[in-house]
């Protein structure tokens, strides 16, 4: 496997950093055609530590035309957006819209099918601007999710599928494992060239990422050309090994990319990151492979409502995949019915759709399989 380079800087002067990263990435952005793909989960603002800076986006821009890209599209494909709103003005409190200085494009429109090499399922729609690019800047968010263990590089490549559709691929990978694999497929279906730069300016960590986990202040961008690579450097930054998160470890197995330190080549400021949170990996790998039912029953983690943050806006019943959800007038769920996709937790404007540790998880379905 060919030696993957991954640059991790502490921000000083983000103008000064943006143009370090896109130097490393060694990549002759003249006269191509771009799309900037920040993670863009939902409306929230900047400080929530969700959806990608604007100021990093901003940065992107301007520095991608200041070398002479022929075209740039900044375009994602959010959750939660209602019939007939404009994609500009749903997303406008992530400050993302505004600071695309005219660049931004509603990525849903006129999806073509891509093809995937899945027993998951075959082809699935993504942008047009596929079609039309020559490459892709990945600005991934650095942040923990309840059901990969972290999202990065690899996971924010899903957003180049309309959300309603993202919600059906849930329903055909079922746990933790089945989705990382559906991942992996999807990333390796992708044929343009993947340049990936993350925000670490705000991180997320916790069982509630990737919209509602604790927000930290890291100050750090992370820049490599392999998406897999830098998916592991950011779980060692974090304290655990890159086998033990299945999205990693089937990338790794195809030759994807490294995900080993002594096959990374690691440039700039590395400094674990301590108290970092991250959901359990160790126990939950370990009864997978000992007995699938047996995972069911007493590892995964539920979804539950903190009734007292909820506004029955009805966003987490409209955007679950398997209709496991209804207000009653408050949210109920059918466990019986329920994947543990936790789209109702990404989407959750007041982040009262929480997940819970795994004792109440367990509580949580056994009334479940007893209704």
């Amino acid at each position: 496997m060919v030696r993957a380079r991954v640059l991790i800087r502490k921000v000083i002067e983000l103008k000064v950093a943006v143009i370090e990263a896109l130097d490393f990435l060694e990549f002759d952005f003249a006269g191509k055609n771009v799309w900037v793909k920040p993670n863009l989960l939902g409306a929230y603002p900047p400080e929530a530590g969700v959806t990608t800076n604007p100021e990093l986006v901003r940065r992107v821009v301007q520095e991608l035309k200041r070398r002479n890209a022929s075209q740039i599209w900044v375009a994602d494909n959010p959750a939660g957006v209602s019939r007939g709103m404009r994609l500009e003005y749903y997303l406008a409190p992530t400050g993302v819209v505004a600071a695309s200085e005219g660049c931004f494009v509603n990525a849903g429109v006129k999806p073509v099918n891509l093809w995937v090499d899945s027993h998951f399922v075959k082809e699935v729609p993504v942008s047009n601007i596929i079609n039309e690019a020559d490459v892709i800047l990945n600005l991934p968010v650095f942040k923990t999710h309840a059901l990969t263990v972290l999202t990065g590089a690899i996971k924010n490549m899903f957003g180049i599928i309309p959300g309603g559709y993202k919600s059906y691929l849930h329903t055909l990978a079922r746990d933790g494992e089945e989705f990382a694999e559906l991942l992996v497929d999807i990333y390796q279906a992708i044929k343009l060239p993947i340049l990936t730069i993350m925000d670490g300016l705000r991180g997320m960590d916790g069982i509630n990422g990737p919209s509602g986990g604790r927000v930290w202040r890291l100050g750090m961008l992370l820049t490599s050309s392999n998406a897999v690579a830098l998916d592991a450097v950011m779980a060692m930054l974090v304290g655990v090994n890159p086998r033990a998160i299945p999205m990693l470890r089937i990338a790794g197995e195809r030759g994807l990319g490294p995900i080993q330190v002594d096959d990374i080549e690691i440039k700039g400021d590395f400094a674990p990151i301590k108290g970092f949170r991250v959901p359990d990996t160790g126990f939950a790998s370990l009864i997978t492979r000992v007995s699938k039912p047996v995972y069911q029953v007493f590892v995964p983690r539920v979804p539950v409502l903190n009734v007292k943050r909820c506004i029955r806006c009805g966003e987490c019943a409209s955007n679950c995949p398997v209709q496991a959800i209804v207000l009653k007038p408050y949210p109920n769920i059918d466990r019986r019915r329920c994947i543990r996709c936790f789209c109702c937790s990404e989407i959750c404007p007041t982040n009262a759709m929480v997940v819970a540790g795994r004792l109440r998880s367990f509580l949580e379905r056994l009334v479940g399989r007893m209704r």
